[in-house]
């Protein structure tokens, strides 16, 4: 069960000089899920000089379920922390925040594969086809999982300009790749079927 009167405590450790002291306070806060701890979190996830703490900050904004914590969010896609950038782009498509689609876009980018996948999935779930090109891109990256879940992404936003791509990613070297390319193109057709008259509703 929560407990309302941890909420205080709280707020005030994350001023504490000691590290692990923040992040113990950040995760009570984020378990919490106040909406009136969302202004400290954000402050927290931009400024705190520990990269681990602004990262569990991050992730605790993904528990505000509110379009508020938008700017926080794209800041920290923005960190100087792989981790960091890593856990804005996953708790941006956690919160469908489809107003962060071009900073997702951006993302795929990223120096850090792991930062990619994270976004790839993003967008995936907003099913943003501004990221279809990037993702297309991605079809084509040395590491697999940025592979995989571009595939991944491309099943879920349902555009037929995709269907070339996947069906040339069905030779990959990876099976898990190849096999992920067959479902996303029968997600693509089903799709496209049920948007044809007389399809599945």
């Amino acid at each position: 069960m929560r407990a309302p009167a941890a909420f205080g405590p709280a707020l005030q450790s994350l001023r504490d000089p000691d590290a692990s002291v923040r992040r113990e306070a950040v995760g009570v806060l984020g378990y919490l899920k106040d909406p009136a701890a969302i202004g400290e979190l954000a402050e927290v996830a931009a400024n705190d000089p520990e990269a681990e703490v602004r990262r569990i900050a991050v992730g605790a904004l993904g528990y505000a379920s509110s379009v508020s914590v938008l700017p926080a969010l794209t800041r920290a896609l923005a960190d100087s922390a792989w981790m960091v950038r890593e856990e804005a782009a996953q708790t941006i498509g956690k919160l469908r925040l489809s107003l962060a689609i071009a900073d997702l876009v951006r993302t795929m980018q990223d120096d850090y594969w792991q930062v990619r996948v994270k976004a790839a999935r993003s967008l995936g779930l907003l099913k943003a086809e501004a990221g279809l090109p990037s993702l297309v891109d991605s079809l084509t990256h040395t590491i697999s999982n940025l592979r995989k879940e571009a595939v991944i992404a491309l099943g879920e936003i349902g555009d037929t300009r995709a269907i070339a791509p996947l069906e040339a990613a069905l030779g990959d070297g990876d099976p898990d790749v190849r096999k992920l390319a067959r479902l996303a193109l029968t997600a693509i057709g089903l799709a496209q079927k049920a948007r044809q008259p007389g399809g599945a509703a």
